[in-house]
């Protein structure tokens, strides 16, 4: 701390009283004139300087300190910001897979349609069958009626006989075709949805296992970019921290010279009191000697009895 004013004043008085004394023994010089100087020693000036180059550092110190203190809060907050980027990132990779997810149950949709359109496919193909079963049923019936008559008309001719047993053998192939026909298309239908199934089961399989790995990936880079984010922000505040302790310590440092320096002030203004007081009561002590002797009359001052003890000791 730099010394104060009012103390200044205090010595530049007894420095002035120092020179009243001496005007009579500018010739003798000695104790005298060497008690009348009331400007700082060397040393002493030499400490104050030290003292203000101590107090300015320490000030440097503590803008150093206040500047530190505000980085530090301004990458706590960087960190908050870097916390909360993560969190949209993953909301938004929550999102993405919802997403697919809807599309999955849409194309599921898509699908439940396109087998409502194979049932009524099939549904309109069997009532056609039907439609053919029962008209070649009639046509049956028609030939049946007409192979009666005929039998009935021509009963006795061979020939009739023998047609007779071709219509017979045709109704019959007829009827095995129907057979085959309907197997056919009852096999084509379940192989229709055995394809269909299979085709679903793959298509789910593949886009969830699509999801997920981008769903892993995702994660994955969420978390390295954290982790990476927080070990930079680890290592810088280790340094800040490693910094601020160094201030701390040379702080404190500073402040421990400081107060030995204002130690040594006090012990120097306490050594020069001690000093002035010893004038005092050397004059003080000489004025009753020369007053026992009679050299000194009563409205005499110590000033002037310290003059004349100059000139005799000269």
């Amino acid at each position: 701390m730099p010394p104060k004013k009012g103390k200044k004043g205090k010595k530049g008085k007894k420095g002035k009283k120092g020179k009243k004394g001496g005007k009579g023994a500018e010739d003798g010089g000695g104790e005298g004139g060497e008690g009348g100087a009331g400007e700082p020693s060397e040393k002493e000036s030499l400490l104050r300087n030290e003292l203000e180059k101590v107090t300015l550092e320490l000030d440097t110190a503590k803008k150093n300190v206040e500047e530190l203190r505000k980085e530090n809060e301004w990458l706590q907050q960087e960190a908050q910001n870097v916390r909360v980027e993560s969190h949209e990132y993953m909301s938004y990779m929550e999102k993405k897979t919802t997403k697919r997810q809807t599309t999955i149950i849409t194309l599921s949709d898509h699908n439940k349609h396109e087998i409502r359109n194979i049932q009524l496919q099939q549904e309109i193909m069997e009532e056609e069958f039907n439609d053919k079963e029962n008209e070649l049923k009639k046509m049956l019936l028609e030939k049946q009626n007409l192979l009666t008559k005929t039998t009935q008309e021509l009963g006795e001719l061979g020939s009739y006989k023998k047609l007779q047993t071709e219509q017979l053998n045709s109704i019959k192939n007829l009827e095995k075709e129907v057979m085959k026909l309907r197997s056919k298309h009852s096999e084509t239908i379940q192989q229709l949805k055995s394809q269909f199934l299979r085709d679903k089961r793959e298509y789910q399989q593949d886009s969830e296992n699509k999801i997920s790995t981008l769903q892993r990936k995702a994660n994955k880079e969420a978390i390295m970019c954290l982790t990476d984010h927080t070990n930079n922000i680890k290592l810088e505040n280790r340094q800040l921290r490693k910094e601020l302790l160094e201030l701390i310590h040379k702080t404190r440092a500073l402040q421990d010279h400081k107060l030995e320096l204002e130690d040594q002030r006090r012990q120097l203004i306490r050594e020069q009191q001690y000093s002035e007081d010893l004038k005092k009561l050397r004059t003080t002590r000489q004025h009753k000697v020369f007053k026992s002797f009679g050299m000194l009359g009563e409205g005499d001052n110590p000033e002037d009895d310290q003059s004349v003890t100059g000139s005799a000791q000269s």
